[in-house]
Parts: C-alpha cells; structure tokens; sequence
C-alpha cells in the first residue's frame, strides 16, 4: 500500500503537497519561484517523483473594514454571529490563524443555503456551506459545529447541552464527522494531483493526524470531482445533523420545517 504523506511536519509547523514534478531540477526551480516557504520530497512511486510542500505562514489580520453592504440585514447579522462564534473559540484554544478572515465568504455560504426546509437538511447544509466557504482563519469546522449548535438551539431547549469542541463522548463522535469531512474536502481540492499519483501506484494519502484517505474509497478521477465531492461533503453533514439531534433527544426535529432565514436572525 503506498500511502502519500500529504502533510509533512518540520520544526513544528506543518507543510501540505502543492505539486509533484518528475525531476528533482524542476522540482527546485519551483522552489526559487514560490514566495512561501516550501520544501521538497521524494516520492517513491512507479516512477519517482518530487513532491513540494508549501507552508502559509499564520497571519492574523483585522476584521473590520469588510464591505457587506450589497448583502442583506439577515445575512449580515448572521456572519456577526458566526464571527463572534469563531472569536470565542479561538479565544479559548489559542487557535493560529492561517488565513485572513474573510466576512464576504461567510456571507456566500449563508446566501446559498435553502432555506424552509426539513430542520436536519438546512442545518447540515449551514455547516456544509460554512466549512467550504473557507472564510475562518482557522477551526472552520467547530466554528461551523458551534453555529449549527446555535441554530437548533433556537428551535429546541436542551437540558443536557452537548459539548462537541470539548474531550468526551460527544467530541469523539463529532470527531468522526470532522475527519471524514476533511477526507473529502482534500480530495475535492486536490483531485487532479491525486489522480496523477494514482497513475504511479499511489493507493492514497496521508494527512496530519494520521487521517487515511484511500482512493479506494475517496477516488479522485470521478467525473467533475468539484461538484460530486460538494454533494458527498452535504451529505455528511446532513447525516451529522440527524445523529445529532437524535442523540441530543430532540427526534421531534427532525420532521420539522425550518421557519426561513429572517425568523433565524430575528432570533439571535
């Protein structure tokens, strides 16, 4: 089984496969042309190739300044609470940023949610649309697991409110969502690349955490990977939000309609 590291861990900073080339001298080349910091790998494949791992340097930017006006007052008030959100997790796990935080992609992944349908549906379609945005800096899936907690809270008042961000049974089993989650999401990203080492005998990848993503399974040539890995990416969510009320004993839920994206916000 030739497993692919996808990450690459040096000097306490992780580093992802960007590109592959056949020769170590193009391999190089790319080197001297990237502004960020990257390194090579061999890959012992069929054929060897040379893997270069690029590393985004945290950078943790403002968040005001963003223009949302063209977006509207619903919307608006709803990427605040996702932000605030993310401000208090990233308070509280002293979260890195990766990324700057980008408001206009938050406020797209709000506007393609269809609203006033099934409770499970809509709020597996929020955090589906929430983690593929990529607007957070950093912990798009517990943001986005903490705003869909938010949401069916306001339908439903638990006695036993479940703590999915914290080490017990809850965050275990919504541990196993996250991680199939990011299997598929680097699959979609990365399907062309994939592909290619798949044609020199690579049967899959290695991601940080020691999380497998096997061709076998994820396989990264299916006709318009961009699209089908968006509808599998829903799909888990959809099924997280069913467990997850089932689970958190409010079953009553899951035939239920949600009210719209107005009566939403009204309720933050």
């Amino acid at each position: 089984m030739a497993l692919i590291p996808y990450h690459l861990r040096i000097d306490g900073n992780y580093y992802l496969l960007s590109y592959v080339h056949p020769s170590e001298s193009e391999a190089r080349e790319d080197l001297r042309s990237r502004d960020e910091p990257a390194v090579i790998q061999l890959l012992e494949l069929d054929d060897d190739v040379y893997g270069v791992y690029t590393f985004a340097e945290a950078q943790e930017e403002a968040i005001e300044g963003a223009d949302l006006s063209n977006y509207s007052t619903d919307t608006r008030d709803i990427v605040d609470t996702a932000i605030s959100l993310f401000d208090e997790i990233s308070d509280e796990q002293e979260i890195a940023w990766y990324k700057p935080l980008e408001p206009t992609q938050i406020a797209d992944a709000i506007e393609a949610v269809t609203w006033k349908q099934l409770i499970p549906t809509v709020g597996g379609s929020l955090i589906s649309e929430l983690i593929r945005s990529h607007g957070l800096p950093n912990a798009n899936h517990r943001t986005s697991i903490a705003f869909f907690e938010l949401y069916v809270r306001t339908f439903h008042t638990f006695s036993d409110v479940p703590e999915t961000n914290q080490g017990d049974d809850w965050a275990t089993w919504a541990n196993e969502y996250i991680r199939e989650s990011k299997r598929i999401l680097t699959v979609r990203r990365k399907a062309a690349l994939f592909s290619f080492l798949q044609t020199l005998g690579a049967t899959g990848v290695r991601r940080k955490n020691d999380v497998v993503i096997p061709f076998e399974t994820f396989p990264p040539n299916v006709d318009d990977p961009w699209t089908y890995y968006a509808v599998e990416h829903e799909h888990v969510w959809e099924e997280f939000a069913t467990d997850y009320l089932q689970r958190a004993g409010a079953s009553e839920l899951l035939t239920q309609r949600d009210d719209g994206k107005r009566v939403f916000a009204s309720r933050l």
